[in-house]
């Protein structure tokens, strides 16, 4: 015996079988009492063990459904406007695109699209619908969908996209210039396709991005975006110029 603690040894080979993708992203640790059973141990060193993983970062509990691998995590700052692309880019992240679909649609014709009181009362009937899944490394991160009203954006040439920046190609081709952008985010519930385009299981919770971006007065693009919950995060920073009231 080198004096580690029973509980820290069970805790270093769940790690590695964790590093190693024995157990892989996502996936559920054995049950406690099957764990018990694999090393011999009674429930509370299997659960110090457990615990121990959890405040390393390691695994996260669901309550009543047990313990899963803890996916690696992809992080975008909100402190500026932004571009998925080029924001990962920046830490040297492979990014992939995969074209889901594209058709140009009039504007009533889509659900989401017709929700929206800025199209509704606007001055653009067609759109370009762009559908993309997005992904970091081997790990699809997000589906994109885009809406481009044709008036402003003739045509679209999908293949360039599939490994370039949307963006870029708008402002190499069209001369956009984005004056301002809003964006709202969202819990969502993923549907069985997105699920199955995001490789996640049921109990992974999604973000819902939309982002609303203007040329001047007008509306230019949106971005209606599903976003992997275990595998990207947001963070935003703010700065106080005043005392706050107390």
């Amino acid at each position: 015996m080198d004096g580690t603690p029973l509980y820290r040894e069970i805790y270093e080979d769940i790690r590695r079988k964790i590093d190693s993708g024995e157990y892989s992203e996502n996936a559920p640790l054995p049950a406690e009492r099957v764990l018990c059973e694999m090393y011999h141990v009674s429930r509370s060193t299997i659960r110090a063990s457990l615990e121990a993983l959890y405040k390393a970062g390691y695994i996260v509990k669901v309550h009543g459904n047990g313990n899963f691998v803890k996916p690696k995590m992809f992080e975008q700052r909100l402190t500026k406007f932004h571009s998925f692309a080029s924001s990962l880019k920046a830490q040297h992240i492979l990014i992939k695109n995969q074209i889901l679909d594209y058709d140009l649609i009039e504007a009533g014709a889509d659900k989401y699209l017709a929700s929206i009181e800025q199209v509704k009362s606007g001055r653009y009937t067609r759109w370009h619908k762009l559908a993309r899944l997005r992904s970091a490394e081997a790990f699809p991160l997000m589906i994109e969908t885009t809406y481009l009203p044709q008036s402003r954006f003739l045509s679209l040439e999908p293949d360039v996209l599939r490994d370039g920046s949307l963006y870029a190609y708008l402002e190499t081709y069209y001369n956009m210039e984005i004056t301002d952008a809003g964006e709202v985010l969202s819990p969502l519930i993923p549907n069985a396709r997105e699920r199955m385009l995001l490789q996640i299981p049921a109990h992974v919770p999604c973000m819902l991005c939309e982002r609303f971006c203007h040329e001047r007065e007008h509306l230019i693009a949106i971005h209606r975006t599903v976003v992997r919950g275990d595998k990207f995060k947001f963070k935003a920073a703010y700065y106080v110029d005043e005392p706050a009231n107390p």
